[in-house]
């Protein structure tokens, strides 16, 4: 008896060290302080992974959540850009590998928020999670009904588009929506599959086949002058920051041309890929 007891002891204890845990907020980890790019939008990843806090009439919804356990310092940057006491709603996860879905379970758990992600994306995050060791293990969200391909989905007073696009990954959810800049409205979109699966011949081509589909969507009505990449490399996230501290004229973030160069760019090195891979057979 006294042995169970024991042994329950350090089983809790070790829980509670796995839940308080967080990684060190410095450069060499990866943070970046986080800041605000539009009136409603928040950059609160890292330097490697977007994560972005979309704030709403009825709270903030979440968009990818890092890796596990880097995902805890996303409540420390709520509370640094004074978001803290907004609820979090959804969080929306663009797809299963572990650097975007890692933390959606412990942002769940923490807030209550409801997770929208592709059923394929959820199977994909499974898998992920059983790898996951040590200090970076990490359960999958619990999910109550499934993203599908065209959904709209209204929080607070803010439309998000979905749309199913694979190619990085088989379930890619990629967000359509609208920012708002000195109470100026801007339409963004977050590409779910950031670049093309270049072993894979298959989703490498569904790739194209969706990139071409959001060009249009992008083109149709007004066009996508916002890219919330997921990835911070993948829109000069970080140059445009400086450019932005700078107290430029017009918000760097804002392009009419840069969404498209980036679908341009991504699928050309898709196109390559395939050409190599059957150039192997």
């Amino acid at each position: 008896m006294y042995r169970f007891v024991v042994f329950v002891f350090l089983f809790n204890s070790m829980k509670v060290m796995a839940d308080t845990y967080v990684p060190a907020m410095t450069s060499d980890n990866g943070y970046v302080e986080p800041f605000r790019m539009f009136d409603n939008v928040y950059y609160v990843g890292d330097k490697w992974v977007s994560s972005y806090a979309i704030k709403t009439s009825s709270g903030l919804a979440i968009i990818d959540t890092l890796d596990f356990p880097y995902c805890k310092w996303i409540p420390h940057n709520l509370e640094k850009l004074g978001l803290d006491k907004e609820k979090v709603t959804h969080i929306f996860v663009t797809h299963g590998h572990s650097d975007h879905v890692g933390g959606a379970e412990f942002l769940q758990s923490l807030y209550g928020a409801k997770v929208i992600i592709s059923e394929k994306a959820l199977e994909l995050s499974n898998e992920q999670a059983l790898k996951s060791k040590d200090k970076n293990r990490f359960l999958p969200p619990v999910v109550e009904s499934f993203a599908e391909d065209g959904a709209i989905m209204l929080v607070g007073d803010t439309k998000f588009k979905l749309y199913i696009t694979p190619g990085h990954t088989e379930g890619d959810l990629s967000i359509d929506f609208v920012v708002k800049d000195e109470g100026k409205l801007y339409r963004a979109f977050v590409v779910g599959g950031h670049s093309a699966d270049f072993q894979n011949s298959t989703l490498a081509q569904q790739f194209i086949d969706s990139m071409e589909r959001i060009k249009k969507l992008a083109l149709q009505g007004v066009p996508v002058t916002v890219n919330l990449s997921n990835h911070p490399h993948k829109n000069n996230l970080f140059e445009n920051r400086e450019k932005s501290a700078k107290a430029v004229a017009s918000n760097p973030f804002i392009s009419n041309e840069q969404f498209f160069q980036f679908v341009e760019q991504q699928t050309d090195l898709a196109k390559i890929a395939i050409t190599n891979n059957n150039s192997k057979k």
